[in-house]
């Protein structure tokens, strides 16, 4: 994880409304059951580079967040269990995937999985930011 603090942030993505002198919201929408969210790489990822999000969660109480491309591809998961009541998540770490991108777009589906297995799309307050990072893994020398 500390080594994942120390990566070179090169997109960043705030799922909230924008304020004047703010840096510009990427494109976001609610549809149906999920939110999604476009997602772009500064450049085609290189020999040695991995694409991560960072997905900082607010409070969902016992939901899970469900994390897969526009196609249905499935990303991962957020299971935040041991967070207090009222409390927010936290961020998580996602690894992603080569094949995930279209070019160097990815459109990234957000939805909250509730009891009794229903899904909607998490709002902002929900799911405060997510941050797509490129790390450069070293060769060992």
């Amino acid at each position: 994880m500390t080594a994942l603090a120390s990566a070179f942030v090169f997109s960043f993505v705030v799922l909230q409304t924008a304020q004047s002198g703010s840096p510009p919201v990427a494109q976001s929408r609610q549809t149906g059951d999920a939110r999604e969210v476009m997602l772009s790489l500064p450049h085609a990822l290189r020999k040695g580079e991995t694409a991560w999000l960072l997905v900082e969660v607010g409070v969902i109480g016992h939901t899970e967040v469900q994390l897969s491309t526009q196609d249905g591809q499935p990303l991962g998961a957020i299971s935040p269990y041991a967070i207090r009541s009222g409390q927010p998540a936290g961020t998580y770490t996602i690894p992603l995937p080569s094949e995930a991108f279209h070019g160097r777009r990815l459109t990234l589906r957000l939805s909250l999985l509730q009891s009794g297995g229903t899904y909607r799309a998490p709002t902002t307050e929900e799911i405060k930011s997510v941050r797509l990072v490129v790390r450069q893994f070293g060769d060992g020398s």
